[in-house]
Parts: structure tokens; sequence; C-alpha cells
């Protein structure tokens, strides 16, 4: 469904929101869940929270993104997008990222947290998201992981911890 199609299905955040809540068929489902995205809807947070958890993947991801879009005030998305984050699907993951990324400084502690996971995949997500938020507190762990067993962590720490660019960040590379 294209941009404009999404424009016209719905005149106002109310009615995107109130499709949304009425259990809408899959495809006026995706566009309620987008248009709210896109007009950073944030009552709608805990509604697309809980989509994050159903099972068909194309709403996951656009539930993800739209929190995302939502930004900081999403922030109380933020155990579901962790958990969510270890899903098998990459695209999901990517989905997922993006949205912790555009979320921001909030999400640090849950992605600090993340890079403890047992799972490479999820410590790469996290390495990619605290460089790109670029927080200076998340400088330790990020330099935890540059000895994870894992190639991929390690250069995906090692990334973030260059994006970062402080003084503990550089002095973590020389040591690392």
């Amino acid at each position: 469904m294209g941009n404009f199609a999404i424009m016209t299905m719905f005149q106002t955040v109310g009615e995107a929101w109130l499709e949304l809540q009425n259990d809408a068929d899959a495809e006026a489902r995706a566009a309620a869940i987008v248009y709210l995205g896109d007009n950073r809807y944030a009552p709608a947070v805990p509604h697309l929270a809980e989509l994050v958890r159903q099972s068909d993947p194309g709403t996951r991801y656009l539930a993800a993104k739209a929190l995302g879009q939502i930004g900081d005030e999403a922030e109380s998305a933020l155990p579901t997008l962790l958990d969510a984050l270890r899903d098998n699907d990459i695209f999901l993951r990517a989905g997922i990222t993006g949205a912790l990324i555009k979320i921001g400084p909030p999400a640090v502690p849950g992605l600090t947290k993340a890079l403890f996971d047992p799972s490479s995949a999820v410590k790469r997500a996290a390495c990619k998201a605290l460089g790109k938020i670029g927080c200076e507190r998340a400088v330790p762990a990020l330099t935890f992981s540059l000895r994870d067993g894992n190639e991929g962590v390690r250069r995906f720490a090692r990334e973030a911890l260059e994006r970062i660019d402080s003084p503990a960040a550089r002095d973590a590379l020389k040591g690392g």
C-alpha cells in the first residue's frame, strides 16, 4: 500500500487509532500502524508494543518501526523491543535495532545489558545501536565486548567505539 493510499485511508490519527483498536484486517492494520508512526502518536505506544509480540512478522516489523518513529516517547516499550531483539528473524531484528536507535538515550541501559546476552546476534545488534546512539555511558560495556568470543561482536563493538569517539572510547580502542 503506497503512502498516498495510507494518507487517504485516514483523515486523523484518531481514525487510525480506532481502526487499530478494532482489530482491523491485515492491510488496514498495517496502514494504521504506519499512519500512527508517521504522526508520532504516543498514546498508541502500549498497543504498538503489544503488536511487536504478535506472530505476524510484518505486523511486528511495522509496529517496531512505528515505535521508533515515535521516538523517546516510546520509552515504555523498551522492555518489549529489547525482548524482541532476541528473535531469530533478522528482518525483525533490523527493525527493532532501528527503533532502539531512534528512541535514543533511554534505550542505552537496556542495550548495554543486551551486550551480555548469550546470542551473538543480539550482541551485534546492541553494539550497532549503541554506536549509532553515541552515548559515552556505553563505553565500559562496549570495551568488554572487544574481548567477546565472536569476531562479529568484536568488530561491531570496535565500530561503535569509533563512532562514540570520546577519550574513553579512544583509550579502549588503543587497548583493544
